[in-house]
């Protein structure tokens, strides 16, 4: 459980034993003051979800890209390319120091499809934990609208998995400010104090929906090499300008994610990181562990190989990218900062318009699995 919903959930605990029923002895109080306790502590009612529109899986392919695997090779404990500290670049399915292999960590192939109402992002994985048999991390997409390396919004989901869509353990985050990555993109900024993804766009355990439940899902795909598939509403994007750069990655639940701390080499040197390649001195991977992430994929517009975090375009069987479509006002192949807030509602126009709930203060830190603070 959320460690922000446990709190509301025991302030409400505290506040009914406050307002509690008089004992046997003390004296019955007027009726107006028993209506008046009655409101105080009678808890409000909360309107169950209904959804209406619900995903039924892709019909049109989009793009397609191929991550650095170690599902041949892990019994050597080494990883020689796809990690890339300073670039953001991390290919660490690997347990800390030990260097154990976590086959559902380990991005194999990410691709994206559509229907008329959504996209959906699927993170083919190189197998399953071996523990449980299914799927156990956080997995997640980062979506760049003006292709400047500097993610907007985050789609993040939790364990449990369903083979059927489901939008209960979906998170969308915002970038309000546009400080992730922090000042500088591909590479680190040490003391970094920045709040990355500050917003909460959508979370249907705390009931916050940009007028619409149906926004975000995810489901587990069986197989020999097991997927999950992140689901979400094509409105976002306005007047389907469907423009946009696009990556994916996988986390360790255990460990959790700091949404607030993006991207990971802001936040730590590389010494303390460690690394998964026996050439490196930081060798082996220490305290940035158990994750893997990809490059970023084009999608609406053909990006020219610059872009910061991009993939190779062009002369590449790893990836294929639809044509460029006509500008329809705004999105890819940009770039500049995505600045203040009035910058995100310039991005995501439709999002803001719909009014979602005021970013919070210290935003609660969705992605850390332990037990309930008391």
């Amino acid at each position: 459980m959320k460690k922000y919903l446990t709190f509301v959930l025991a302030l409400m605990f505290v506040l009914q034993a406050c307002g509690g029923s008089p004992t046997a002895e003390s004296t019955e109080a007027p009726a107006e003051t028993q209506a008046v306790e009655a409101a105080v502590t009678e808890a409000p009612t909360v309107e169950p979800i209904v959804h209406s529109v619900i995903p039924q899986g892709g019909t049109k392919d989009r793009a397609y890209a191929h991550d650095n695997e170690n599902s041949t090779n892990f019994e050597n404990k080494n990883v020689r390319f796809g990690d890339e500290f300073q670039k953001n670049r991390f290919e660490r399915p690997f347990t800390s120091n030990d260097m154990a292999y976590l086959p559902d960590l380990d991005i194999v192939d990410f691709g994206i499809t559509s229907d008329d109402q959504f996209f959906y992002i699927s993170i083919i994985l190189a197998g399953k934990d071996a523990a449980t048999g299914t799927l156990t991390g956080i997995y997640g997409v980062e979506i760049d609208r003006d292709a400047d390396g500097r993610a907007e919004l985050m789609l993040g989901v939790l364990p449990n998995y369903s083979t059927e869509f489901t939008a209960e353990n979906v998170v969308v985050l915002a970038d309000s400010n546009g400080d992730v990555g922090g000042p500088t993109i591909n590479r680190p900024d040490p003391g970094f104090e920045g709040d990355g993804f500050d917003g909460i766009i959508f979370d249907l355990s705390q009931n916050i929906h940009p007028d619409d439940p149906d926004l975000a899902w995810v489901r587990f795909v069986d197989g020999n090499k097991p997927s999950i598939e992140i689901a979400y509403r094509k409105w976002i994007f306005r007047g389907g300008d469907e423009k946009f750069m696009w990556s994916v990655f996988a986390q360790s639940a255990e460990q959790g994610l700091d949404v607030t701390g993006f991207y990971p080499h802001d936040i730590i040197n590389e010494a303390d990181a460690g690394s998964p390649d026996k050439n490196n001195p930081n060798y082996p991977i220490k305290l940035l562990a158990a994750m893997d992430n990809t490059c970023r994929v084009p999608l609406g517009f053909q990006a020219i190989g610059t872009e910061p975090l991009g993939c190779q375009t062009r002369g590449s069987a790893d990836i294929a990218v639809e044509e460029e479509v006509a500008d329809e006002g705004g999105g890819g192949g940009g770039g500049g900062e995505s600045g203040a807030a009035s910058e995100f509602c310039l991005q995501f126009a439709e999002i803001c318009n719909r009014q979602p709930p005021a970013i919070p203060v210290t935003p609660p830190i969705f992605f850390a699995i332990g037990d309930p603070v008391d």
